[in-house]
């Protein structure tokens, strides 16, 4: 077995507790993967089963250095709201594919520990990391718009992935977000935030 790259990934901020995916946390993720109001342009065309994401987790994820999948945890009440996480990871070229984006639960859509979360993830990825590339599917206007809002602009130049733009028979847009780029975001989205 590879060692992974971020194993174990435990983080803490003010609000909230970050920790890798293990299978403790997976009843939140199938429940939320197959709840039809959030997945509906996941790549994720059939429902998910404690059978499947074990075999997953086993057989792929512990298995792949190359990705990494969190989940966010409310620090005071210690439940678990939502997932982030990158893919192909590559510590050599400082590149990553960003997503598994997923708000499990609505109440924390503007909270501070989903904020920090978030912020918590990129700036230990972007230690590891110049470039973080997504992609989004066009029709996803609300993930485009909070995706670009955090800074992410189309990548209008060579495809990096052009796996990813294509899946499941849905169309998908890549965008790529720089290091500078983040922490420019990052520093207007925290003031903001505080005042």
């Amino acid at each position: 077995m590879k060692e992974k790259i971020f194993t174990p990934l435990h983080l803490e901020g003010k609000y909230v507790v970050l920790d890798e995916i293990s299978p403790k946390y997976f009843p939140y993720v199938i429940k939320w993967r197959n709840n039809p109001k959030l997945n509906k342009y996941l790549n994720q065309p059939f429902r998910l089963t404690m059978e499947l994401e074990k075999k997953w987790y086993e057989e792929v994820y512990l298995k792949d250095a190359t990705q990494d999948f969190f989940i966010m945890v409310d620090k005071k009440t210690d439940t678990p709201f939502a997932t982030l996480g990158h893919t192909e990871i590559d510590l050599k070229n400082r590149v990553c594919i960003g997503g598994r984006l997923l708000l499990g639960n609505s109440d924390y859509a503007q909270h501070p520990a989903f904020w920090e979360g978030y912020f918590l993830t990129e700036d230990h990825t972007y230690e590891f990391v110049d470039t973080e590339y997504i992609h989004v599917v066009y029709e996803n206007h609300k993930a485009m718009r909070f995706d670009k809002s955090l800074g992410f602009i189309p990548n209008d130049g060579e495809i990096k992935y052009p796996n990813e733009t294509l899946v499941n028979g849905m169309r998908l847009q890549e965008l790529y977000r720089t290091k500078d780029m983040y922490l420019k975001v990052r520093e207007r989205l925290f003031y903001s935030m505080a005042n």
